[in-house]
């Protein structure tokens, strides 16, 4: 394999119009122009590519995810129309080429949000807390959510292994997701410490202990088998069972590996793990727990499984229950404009409340300072990742290389925008 240094530039492009529609393009070299001041350039080395990416495309105008890192003007032409044509970013490391960032040096190793593209990129970055940490300062990034400008220095003696920062490409930028969901929107211990909106403090939204309290709730988990939603089960999982859910319902395509992993932890007589085709099921069993919520979380059910729970719950006994509806992520497709205002209007009927990952982190680093927030993080991210065989027995890695043809980013694109990425696969591309 050729080294990067001699690899030509390339960029994987999206048309913003239909993201369907996509290419891999050659861009000069951006070495010549000048470091400005408190800069770096990086290039990615390891990216992950998840239904997320899809997200970033879709809800890139409405959440600026465009202006991440928008198209140069020295890409060939139609691809330099910055109108139509958009970088869709990915979680991931890059290996700093130049820097004059105090506390960064070249060859240093940097974990953040990349473009799709093996040229050097640059970033304006400012220290922050804890140590080790950056935020990118950009002009045309201050749209963008902070918990996308954040950049985070990898130590030498971390991550060493590829298949540990493989598996960070593909779910440390959503499993944050699961585990504010569990530990501060569902907190354990609600009244004892403020719990958070699924939106954040920023919505104004009220978000009281007994919306927080699972203690009498049975909790339905649809598009299980996500990397949000096995994220947020795992915590679960390690909570005090006093403090609920009385029991967790599981709708996946793949129902036989998330009932072993709930079997193992314990939670085997309090979860049933269905397929979509069973979801008939889940009414009776969670009407035997009697509890007085229900709570729905969305990561990406298939098309009417949520109208159809909520409709069986409504013709059982559970109607007088509370039903609670969190949307907190999206199916593997590409939605057409009909489907994006379906899927608003099935907010405003259903009453559902939106999930934001990064409002509630801006909230908790608030409330409890970055280090403290980041320190928990960190330490539960690194225990997951020490079991995650365990955790995500069924999942592997499957790696690609570059960005060009079926093996590298364009290939993953045509997997995903077509819904063919299995549950059970993680896409990893080194660059």
């Amino acid at each position: 394999m050729d080294s990067p240094a001699t690899n030509p530039e390339m960029i994987h492009v999206v048309c913003k119009a239909d993201n369907r529609q996509h290419a891999v393009v050659k861009i000069p070299s951006s070495l010549d122009h000048n470091l400005p001041s408190s800069s770096l350039r990086a290039r990615p080395i390891l990216l992950g590519l998840t239904s997320n990416n899809l997200s970033y495309a879709r809800g890139g105008d409405l959440l600026h995810w465009w202006k991440t890192y928008p198209a140069p003007p020295t890409a060939p032409a139609p691809y330099n129309d910055q109108s139509s044509w958009g970088i869709v970013p990915a979680w991931g490391y890059a290996t700093v080429t130049e820097s004059n960032v105090p506390g960064i040096t070249p060859d240093s190793l940097i974990w953040g949000y990349w473009p799709t593209s093996t040229s050097p990129t640059l970033l304006r970055l400012e220290r922050s807390d804890p140590e080790g940490h950056w935020v990118e300062v950009s002009s045309h990034r201050q749209q963008l959510m902070p918990i996308y400008n954040r950049y985070e220095r990898v130590l030498p003696d971390e991550e060493k292994e590829l298949d540990e920062r493989a598996w960070g490409t593909v779910f440390r930028g959503v499993w944050v997701a699961g585990y504010l969901l569990s530990e501060y929107v569902f907190s354990p211990d609600p009244r004892a410490r403020e719990p958070v909106h699924p939106l954040g403090a920023a919505s104004k939204l009220p978000w009281s202990a007994d919306d927080a309290d699972l203690s009498s709730a049975v909790v339905v988990v649809l598009g299980a088998s996500t990397k949000v939603a096995r994220s947020f089960s795992w915590c679960l999982f390690d909570r005090p069972r006093e403090s609920g859910p009385l029991g967790l319902v599981q709708v996946t395509s793949s129902p036989g590996a998330l009932q072993e992993v709930a079997d193992r932890k314990g939670w085997g007589c309090v979860s049933k793990t269905l397929a979509y085709t069973e979801i008939d099921q889940a009414t009776e069993w969670i009407e035997g727990l009697q509890p007085s919520k229900v709570v729905i979380v969305d990561c990406g059910a298939r098309d009417n499984v949520l109208s159809q729970i909520c409709q069986n719950v409504q013709e059982s006994a559970l109607r007088s229950c509370k039903t609670v509806i969190l949307q907190v992520g999206s199916q593997q497709k590409v939605y057409t404009a009909d489907e994006v205002q379906a899927a608003r209007a099935a907010m405003q009927s259903l009453g559902k409340i939106q999930y934001n990952t990064s409002g509630i982190q801006d909230t908790i680093i608030n409330r409890e300072g970055a280090a403290t927030y980041f320190g928990k993080v960190s330490r539960r991210w690194k225990e997951w990742l020490a079991h995650c065989a365990s955790a995500i027995p069924d999942m592997r890695l499957v790696y690609g290389q570059g960005i060009a043809g079926e093996n590298g980013i364009y290939g993953g694109w045509e997997k995903l925008s077509n819904g063919a990425v299995r549950p059970e696969e993680g896409l990893v591309y080194a660059l």
